[in-house]
Order: C-alpha cells, then structure tokens, then sequence
C-alpha cells in the first residue's frame, strides 16, 4: 500500500514538474533584432586575412591588430590595418591605415587614419610613398584610390593633389585636380 502511494505522488510531482516546465511563459525568448544590434559580434585579434589570385597564389595579405564584426552583418571594421599587396609580375605593394572598414562581399577596403600607399621596391631615390586620410582599396581590380589631398615623395622630391587613383597591376597613378610639386636637383 505505501508503494502505490509513493508511485501516486511520484506521478503526480512529474506531472506537476512536466507543466510548469513546458509553460509558455518560462520558455526563454529570443532576442530581438534590436536588442541584438548593440551587443558585439565576432572578433579578432593579431588577425591575418589571405586572398588568392585565379591561379591560387595569395594576392593580398590583410593584418590588423584588432578585427569587430558590425551588428551581427556582413561588415567589417578593422584596427591598426596593413594591406601586402603582391602583383603578378612580383612587384610588391603596401597599404597601411589606422583604421579600415570591409563593405559586404569584402571586395572594397576603406581606410581613414593616416593612410600610406608604397611601393616596396627601391630604386634610385627610394621608395614612391603616398599619403593621404582616406584611401580605398579594391580588391578584385588591385586600384586604391581617395578624393582626398594626396602628398606623394619620392626621395627629395614631393608632390601634393587633390584624388588619386593607382592601378597596383599596372603600375600607373592619375593625380586628379590641384596638382603641384616641388622638385630638388
């Protein structure tokens, strides 16, 4: 007799347990899109992203200190950036920032923050350097380019213009309006 008591009460409390667990108003909720869009996606730290040409050798090296995905999207923002950009014909290019931001499909690299385009061949006078606020880079055609005042050196000679844009492939850069420079002997 005590055990079917105790096998009543026993069924009674797992019944009992099995409603009040399984009421709609315990069940936890999901966020919701707007609750959501404040809290931080993935990150990275000492991040290195690598692009492959057609040909599956890499492109483009990506290194950034520190790496926030926005809102839980397809973007992208990325801290103390550096951009190795390797051509088919071996000629190697660096693109440095403070700060770059990755737009969906991650073909167009933004960069603001001390911006620096250079060539990392040497020859006679040294290095071509580019600087310039903002600059952005796409990917896919190997282009940087800013309507921003650009300065570029080389050695003792300097340049100033206002928009760039330089075909990394082709080795070509198109100064855009107010270009003047100043050339020592």
């Amino acid at each position: 007799m005590l055990f079917r008591i105790f096998t009543l009460l026993a069924v009674a409390a797992l019944g009992l347990s099995t409603w009040i667990l399984s009421n709609p108003a315990r069940t936890p909720l999901e966020p919701k899109p707007d609750e959501r869009a404040g809290t931080p996606g993935y990150y990275l730290k000492n991040a290195v992203l690598t692009d492959y040409d057609a040909a599956g050798n890499p492109s483009l090296r990506l290194t950034a200190e520190h790496i926030d995905q926005i809102d839980h999207g397809t973007e992208v923002e990325l801290y103390y950036v550096r951009a190795d950009y390797d051509s088919p014909d071996n000629q190697a290019w660096v693109i440095v920032g403070n700060e770059a931001h990755v737009l969906p499909g991650g073909n167009i690299v933004d960069l603001s923050g001390d911006v620096r385009l250079q060539g990392l061949e040497d020859g006679p006078e040294g290095p071509a350097v580019v600087r310039s606020d903002t600059m952005s880079y796409d990917v896919s055609e190997a282009v940087a380019s800013t309507k921003s005042d650009v300065r570029i050196t080389l050695g003792l000679h300097s340049l100033n213009a206002r928009g760039l844009s330089a075909n990394l492939k082709d080795h070509t850069v198109r100064l855009e309006s107010r270009v003047s420079g100043h050339f020592l002997p």
